[in-house]
This record gives C-alpha cells, sequence and structure tokens, in this order.
C-alpha cells in the first residue's frame, strides 16, 4: 500500500531577511574555508503512514515463538511439531505473538493463515482445528471447513481466513497467533503414521497476512551546510535497528532523483534517523520536492511519503559532502561494512623461549569507519550516550576547540591510540563495538610481553565515509610443544546481524631457522585456503580466503617447537647426513660394480626434498631418507661386477693381444674369443653370463 502526502513550507520574509544577516555576519568573522552549518526554519513534517498497511507476518522460533515481517529472519531449518497418535480432546499445537507493535487503528478486514504441514505413512488425515487472532484484549477466530478438513498424504498448507473487527492498537498491545486442534484422525495409518507441521524457513516460511499500522516517516528540518543539502527522515516503529537490516530498500529523491552515497544512520531514543546529502542545490533560494520510500519486504507494502522546502545556499564553501550528526552513528544499517583482515606472523627463539610476534592488520570501510572517526572526534565527549564504548574515555591533552569539530587533530588520533592500548578488547569485544573478538583474533591481553596500537586515516582526516587501518603489534612467548590457537572464528555476531559484510582474510606466517610450527593444522573450514611449507631457512603458513561468512567457523592452530629434529636447518643437515653417508656407502659397494642402476635411483633425493618442502613430520622424512639409502644398498648388492685384466692374468705371449674380442650384451664386459670352433659358448667374466658364439 502506498501512502502520499503534500505538505508545503514558506519561509517568512522578515525570518529570511535576518537569517541573511547572520549569515553574512558569520561569514565575516569565519576563515573562507569554513561552512556554515545553517538549519531550516520548518517544522518536522510527517509523510507517513497513518493509514495500516498490508504485511506479512513470518512464523519463527519454536511452538512458543514470535512473529515478525522480516523474512530475512527466517532460519536455514525448519521449527516443527509432530502428532503421532489420534487427538480427541483440543490441544495446543503453537503460539507465536508479536510483543510489540505500532500504535494506530486496526481497520475490519480478512487475516489469511497458511501453514506447511506433512502426513506419512497414512493415507491422510482428517482435522478440527482453529486458527485464533488475540489482538490486545480481543479474539477472532475462524476453524477448519465442515469441521473436519482431509490434509492428504504429503505435504501441503493448511490455510485459515480469520475475520477481524474494527479495533486498535496501543503501544502496549500485543498481536497473538494461536494454532490448536481438538479432533486428528488418521486414514489407513501405518506403524509411525504423523503429521507434522513446519514454519520458520525459507522452505517452509508459514505466514500469516495482516493489516496492522508498522510506522510513522517524518522529514526533519533540513539543515544546509555550504553547497550540501543535509535531508533527515526519522523513523519511528517498534523495530529498532532492525528496520535499516532488514528492510528490502530505503530511498531518498530529491526532485524525483533518486540520492545516491552512504547516508548517516544514528539512534535518538526509539527512533532512527537517516540523513542524506543533497548536493545538487543551485545558489540562491529554490523549492524542492522531497520523496521518501521506504520497502519492508520484497513483495510486501511501500511505505512512501513526500514533502516540499524552500531552501536557500550561500556558497562560501562547498560543504564536506558529509553530514556530520550530533548522535552517535550506527555502525551497521542493512548490508554491513567491509572488512579486510591481514595478519604476518613470526616465530624464532631468543635466549632459549619461543617468541611469536604478531601484526594484525583490520582495513575497515563503510559505516564501521565512519563510526570510528566520528568516536575519535568525540573522546572526552561528556554527552556520549551511556551505553557507548566511548563512554569514561580520558580525554588526556585534547581542547574543547579540537573535539567534535568535524576533523580529527594529530591529538586526537594519539589519544585515541593510547586509550585502545587499554580499552581495545571492550572496543572490540563488546556488543556496541566493533564486534570483533579480540583474544581469537590477536590473542589474551593477559599474554603479551608488549602490544602497541596504531591507525592510519589513509589520507583523510575528516570525519567522513573513508576507510582506514587498524594496526595491532603483540609479542608474546610461547611454551614449547604445547598446542597454540592462532587464530580462530573472531566475528560475534551471524550474518543476520552482523555489522560486517563477508570479509577477506590474509595469514602469513614465517619462522627462523631454529623453530618451527610442527603440527600447523586449518579445522573446521572447507572455505579458507591453507598451505604450510618447510625451506631450510623456515617454515611458511599460509591462510587465505576471499568473501568469507561471518558464520564460517574455523581454527588454526600450531605446537610451536625449538626441537632439534623440527627445525628446519637442523632437519635438512640431518637429512642430508643420512644421504651422503648411504651414497658414499653404496659407491664403495659399487667400486668394482656397474653404477648405473644406483645412478637413476638418485632421482629418489628430490623426492625426500618434496616430503621436507611439504612440511611433513620428522619422522616421515628420516624413514623415507632410510628407504632410499636401502634401495641404493640393495641396488648396489646385485649390480653386475667388472672384470679387469690383472697382470697375472694376462697372457705370455704376444699372441694374444692379436685374439678376437666380443662385448657381453648385458654387462659390457670385454672378453676374449680362444678357439675358431662355432658355435662356441663363452662364460662372462664380469656377469658370468654365457654368450654364444655362432659365426
Amino acid at each position: 500500500m502506498t501512502h502520499e502526502c503534500s505538505v508545503s513550507f514558506v519561509v517568512s520574509v522578515f525570518s529570511r531577511a535576518t537569517s541573511i544577516l547572520v549569515v553574512l555576519i558569520l561569514a565575516s568573522l569565519l576563515p573562507f574555508s569554513t561552512s556554515i552549518v545553517i538549519p531550516v526554519s520548518a517544522e518536522p513534517v510527517q509523510v507517513c503512514c497513518d493509514s495500516p498497511s498490508d504485511v506479512n507476518l513470518y512464523l519463527i522460533g519454536g511452538t512458543l515463538g514470535d512473529l515478525t515481517p522480516f523474512e530475512q529472519k527466517l532460519d536455514s531449518e525448519s521449527s516443527s511439531v509432530s502428532i503421532s497418535n489420534s487427538v480427541t480432546s483440543e490441544v495446543e499445537i503453537g503460539s507465536w505473538s508479536m510483543g510489540e507493535v505500532w500504535p494506530g487503528d486496526v481497520p475490519e478486514s480478512t487475516w489469511s493463515f497458511e501453514i506447511y504441514y506433512k502426513v506419512s505413512d497414512a493415507g491422510g488425515a482428517q482435522i478440527n482445528a482453529t486458527a485464533t487472532i488475540k489482538i490486545g484484549s480481543l479474539s477472532f477466530s475462524a476453524s477448519t471447513e465442515n469441521v473436519f478438513q482431509v490434509l492428504p498424504q504429503g505435504e501441503g498448507t493448511l490455510t485459515f481466513d480469520i475475520p477481524v473487527d474494527s479495533t486498535s492498537l496501543s503501544a502496549s498491545s500485543d498481536i497473538e497467533l494461536v494454532l490448536s486442534a481438538r479432533n486428528i484422525v488418521f486414514s489407513v495409518p501405518e506403524s509411525g503414521a504423523m503429521l507434522e507441521f513446519f514454519w520458520g524457513s525459507s522452505e517452509h516460511n508459514s505466514i500469516i497476512s495482516a493489516e496492522i499500522p508498522l510506522l510513522d516517516l517524518t522529514f526533519e528540518d533540513p539543515i544546509i551546510d555550504g553547497g550540501d543539502i543535509y535531508i533527515s527522515v526519522k523513523i519511528d516503529s517498534p523495530f529498532g535497528l532492525d528496520i535499516l537490516a532488514y528492510s528490502t530498500s530505503i530511498e531518498l529523491r530529491v526532485n524525483n532523483i533518486l540520492i545516491t552515497g552512504n547516508p548517516v544512520e544514528t539512534e535518538r531514543g526509539d527512533s532512527i534517523i537517516i540523513t542524506w546529502t543533497w548536493q545538487g542545490a543551485a545558489v540562491g533560494e529554490e523549492t524542492i520536492q522531497v520523496s521518501i520510500r521506504l520497502s519492508l519486504q520484497s513483495d510486501g507494502p511501500l511505505l512512501s511519503g513526500q514533502s516540499e522546502f524552500l531552501v536557500e545556499t550561500f556558497g562560501g564553501g562547498s560543504g564536506s559532502g558529509t553530514f556530520y550528526p550530533d548522535d552517535e552513528p550506527v555502525r551497521t544499517s542493512r548490508d554491513g561494512s567491509p572488512l579486510k583482515v591481514e595478519q604476518k606472523v613470526e616465530l624464532s627463539v631468543s635466549k632459549g623461549k619461543l617468541k611469536l610476534s604478531r601484526l594484525t592488520t583490520l582495513e575497515i570501510d563503510g559505516e564501521m569507519a565512519f563510526w570510528m572517526r566520528w568516536g575519535m572526534d568525540h573522546i572526552g565527549d561528556p554527552e556520549i550516550n551511556q551505553d557507548s564504548v566511548l563512554r569514561g574515555w580520558n580525554p588526556g591533552s585534547i581542547t574543547d576547540a579540537e573535539r567534535m569539530n568535524k576533523n580529527i587533530e594529530s591529538v586526537e588520533l594519539e589519544q585515541f591510540q593510547r586509550e585502545m592500548v587499554a580499552r581495545y578488547k571492550t572496543y572490540m569485544t563488546g556488543i556496541e563495538g566493533m564486534q570483533l573478538d579480540s583474544g581469537e583474533l590477536i590473542g589474551d591481553s593477559g599474554d603479551f610481553d608488549t602490544i602497541s596500537i596504531s591507525v592510519d586515516l589513509m589520507g583523510e582526516t575528516q570525519v567522513v565515509y573513508h576507510p582506514l587501518i587498524l594496526q595491532f603489534s603483540t609479542l608474546q612467548t610461547l611454551e614449547k610443544d604445547s598446542n597454540f590457537v592462532l587464530m580462530r572464528t573472531f566475528i560475534t555476531s551471524s550474518s543476520s546481524n552482523s555489522v560486517w559484510q563477508d570479509y577477506s582474510l590474509t595469514v602469513e606466517a614465517t619462522s627462523s631457522g631454529m623453530s618451527s610450527f610442527a603440527g600447523a593444522e586449518l579445522l573446521e573450514s572447507d572455505d579458507l585456503v591453507f598451505k604450510h611449507s618447510r625451506m631450510p631457512w623456515g617454515e611458511k603458513i599460509t591462510v587465505e580466503g576471499d568473501s568469507v561468512s561471518s558464520d564460517e567457523d574455523f581454527t588454526i592452530t600450531i605446537q610451536p617447537t625449538n626441537s632439534i629434529f623440527y627445525g628446519p636447518i637442523t632437519l635438512i643437515s640431518l637429512t642430508g647426513v643420512i644421504l651422503l653417508i648411504g651414497l658414499f656407502s653404496c659407491l664403495r659397494i659399487t667400486k668394482n660394480r656397474h653404477r648405473r642402476f644406483l645412478m637413476y635411483e638418485l632421482v629418489l633425493i628430490p623426492l625426500v626434498m618434496l616430503i621436507y618442502y611439504f612440511s611433513y613430520p620428522p619422522v616421515f622424512i628420516g624413514g623415507a631418507s632410510v628407504i632410499v639409502v636401502s634401495m641404493w644398498f640393495i641396488t648396489s648388492v646385485v649390480s653386475p661386477r667388472r672384470r679387469v685384466a690383472s697382470d697375472n692374468t694376462t697372457p705370455q705371449n704376444n699372441s694374444s693381444s692379436t685374439l678376437p674380442t666380443i662385448g657381453c650384451p648385458a654387462c659390457q664386459t670385454v672378453n676374449l674369443v680362444t678357439s675358431d670352433i662355432r658355435p662356441l659358448r663363452v662364460a662372462c667374466t664380469g656377469c658370468t653370463r654365457t654368450i654364444k658364439i655362432v659365426g
């Protein structure tokens, strides 16, 4: 349903002349580069929604569940209730309520309730059921047709049309749906006959279609900042921040042109304020038409309204392009903020102890970056919200002139870094903070030898939408040969209500030549890519993932050690010694034997090196080396001998030098042919094989 109204606003001549005079005076007192923020003298205008709206309320939770207009709250798995025996007295199947409603009138209408069912191991089921809607103290019911309704075998939906009389809702009212059954009888039942009802998932999105008031949309006073005009819409509803997180879309148009860019969202009591920046105004006075459109559901009501404002810009600065709110901005609206996590790890040995240094870099953009920048400019603000993680921070040497001036001075940046050393755990892990578990991401503070925190504003010091980098540098001492969790799932909220989008993760860990990560593993995850390699100068672990879901579970574990059997340098040295000793021993064995087979088997050395490179445990590398040496030894023993004529076997008479010779086809040993008889059989002096001469 679309709700639209038009409200015209005109500023009196006297007040306009006065405002122009004030602006000119301020402009003469301020530097030329400073923009002037001017609120337009208008009253807030409610543009929606006096009439109730048609909306689908989804059943979620268990048999004592909730009603919600947000499809995104449906789970991946359905909730269900099963009935396996015939029912002869009234039983309650389930009850779902919407505890917080928006006050207003509920018109006379028919509400439709639809729930999924499944009949198994029976020809069908006859059911006498009733659906009851309770609105405040009033109840409205509908029962199955003709007392009994036949539900055939298989899956389907059971539907009720519930007539609702005209009534009203107050802030303390409640809407409740109750499904009950008086009789259930199975037709042609088999063993295990069952009737099941399903709801609460995308597959079984059981709903009740209602007509109720949902929210109010109100245009706040426009604010002029140089050439920028800030247009705010206040949303009053019972849904809180869910209205930002789960609405299909929220759009603002000025003169029927969609305003793009990131709006600024803040909370004011129970209201949500969304402020857009419009930069299309001409210098001077003009009337603009502003419209707001909020789509609560993809196939549900479109809530909208419009108004007109007379505005005037005076130049003297272009404005920052981003609204600077007095209230703390919310950390997320619908999609969450981009996050990029990089961690560089170094494992080394110092004075016989294992030391682990980590440099963790968080590149943050979007609403979270804006929230962090706003917080840096509000350190020491006594008016900040009581629940804010920024409450009670020591302002240090920050002056009132530097605080809340839309710019982050170096003194504010330095004070933020100092305060974060003591407060980073609350700032990161708190429910009103970054929703990142600092212990799982960078480690426990009690284990650190040293920690330092730095912020890079990436060339932009203003409080605007611009990325920044938060960096943690830590050093800690590890116990030898004990399991250590390098990193684990660190986002503390689910993807349905997280302040983060899908994030990217890169972990690069290196060890020194005398230390090892030993049994390094990536557990629980199939979406991250894990690599572990070893070189003589150290080991290297890389873990990478793009578009990692905030629901993704993973654990990276290592077993740090400085054992000589695991150290890359000592391990390659021991492996080399085993192979060299084996090779030289085999060369001695084959001194008078043919070595070509042994030479072929030298190709096994690169295979051992591959086992070493892919970071297999030392027992695998040692075992592979022993197997290779054993193969060399066997080959050396069975290799054929080479016969070399000695002085005492050389014929005394010179005629032997004129005897013909023949080479052995098997071992290539040259043999003398001492007879002219053909065919002639000669025993090879090298391999003792028989050589037959026929010509």
